[in-house]
């Protein structure tokens, strides 16, 4: 019963509402933009606090035309935004059959079908409508329509085709580079996987060329590299690597472990000098002071506590535990703590998403936390207090 008087009371306030908008009209001027969006603003406050029932009727009621399409699609919205993708469905392509031959309205409806098609894992049926509305190659409805489609072929992992939208898109929406970029990646590395290293490696320049932030292109090419043995070509990329990607210098340490770079000299000779002339994290440091037969362990255990002392970080305390041991002026007490070190180190995150704050053990190149790309990166030094 209290809903229902609810219910009433609010079509009550908005027939009134509606009365006296038409009567002041009359007496004044007609209002400006941003007071027109406010109201709306407000409208839509008002729809999301009561019920479906009522959102339903007021769909119904309303007169579709270009004002009130927004607070259509609105309601239409709010029950794919509850999950409700049924009555979504329902509301949108009721809607659709309203909207007469307004191409503009038609195609707005079309989008949001399309998205509750999505949202309802009917990805067949949201791509036919996405279609239509990508055939029209103009205006922000045909732009959106792609966007969506791109996201599709992101979920579906199809990385040719989220290529070919991501490209048509990045013009008018530059920041897509970044996602371009990691299809590029993605696709290199199915070809990676398959044996095709040739193909890998035009992917990554691809990835670079439209992107050239792109870490991982950076590293998958170092990876390239290092399989074919091309040391001079590696010695470059790491240069490169340390240059325009500092924070993520410690991923290399996996690859040259992998592809027993310490069999190298002149690489390991060209990564310390890297080493001295720049603040590489503490996991290089500890493969050179495993493999440097040169400068020695020692020289480099010396470089690692004066490295840990100007940045501490539990990552360069854990890198100095694991690499020395016992090894030290105070062993007993070094063998007593580093178990603890060590198993703190093991557990703690070592890379955060600089758009939602996800923190995890593993870099991943899209977010699971909020999807975006290369937003993690790796955990620097802590401060002190």
């Amino acid at each position: 019963m209290p809903s229902v008087v609810a219910t009433l009371f609010f079509f009550c306030a908005l027939a009134i509402g509606w009365w006296m908008g038409r009567r002041s009209l009359s007496r004044t001027q007609p209002p400006t933009e941003p007071n027109l969006r406010a109201r709306v603003h407000s409208m839509h406050n008002l729809l999301e606090r009561h019920s479906d029932d009522a959102l339903e009727s007021l769909s119904q009621g309303l007169v579709v035309n270009p004002e009130t399409l927004e607070s259509h699609l609105h309601v239409g919205n709010l029950f794919r935004r509850r999950g409700d993708i049924e009555k979504a469905i329902h509301i949108h392509q009721d809607l659709l059959g309203r909207a007469g031959e307004d191409g503009s309205l038609v195609a707005q409806v079309r989008l949001e079908l399309a998205r509750d098609y999505i949202a309802g894992g009917l990805l067949g049926s949201a791509e036919e409508l996405l279609d239509e509305l990508t055939q029209q190659r103009d205006g922000p409805i045909s732009l959106e329509a792609l966007d969506e489609q791109r996201l599709i072929c992101e979920r579906e992992k199809n990385w040719s085709r989220a290529i070919e939208l991501a490209a048509r898109l990045v013009p008018s929406r530059p920041e897509l580079s970044a996602a371009l970029a990691n299809y590029y990646c993605e696709l290199a590395q199915e070809k990676g996987k398959s044996g095709d290293r040739s193909a890998m490696q035009e992917l990554l320049r691809e990835a670079r060329r439209v992107d050239k932030r792109c870490v991982r292109a950076l590293l998958m090419r170092l990876e390239c590299e290092l399989w074919r043995k091309d040391r001079i070509a590696a010695m470059a990329t790491l240069r490169e690597v340390v240059q325009d990607a500092e924070a993520y210098v410690g991923e290399i340490v996996p690859l040259l472990r992998r592809f027993e770079a310490n069999q190298w000299p002149d690489l390991i000779a060209f990564l310390g000098e890297l080493a001295l002339r720049h603040q590489l994290p503490p996991s290089v440091l500890a493969w050179l002071m495993e493999v440097d037969v040169d400068s020695g362990a020692d020289y480099w255990r010396e470089q690692m506590i004066s490295r840990v002392r100007q940045q501490p970080s539990w990552q360069g305390v854990g890198e100095y535990v694991a690499a020395v041991e016992v090894d030290c002026d105070h062993p007993h007490s070094i063998e007593k703590m580093s178990p603890i070190i060590i198993g703190l180190y093991k557990t703690m995150a070592r890379y955060r998403c600089g758009k939602c704050g996800f923190a995890g053990r593993e870099l991943h190149w899209q977010c699971p936390g909020c999807h975006a790309w290369n937003s993690l990166a790796p955990i620097r030094a802590i401060s002190a207090g």
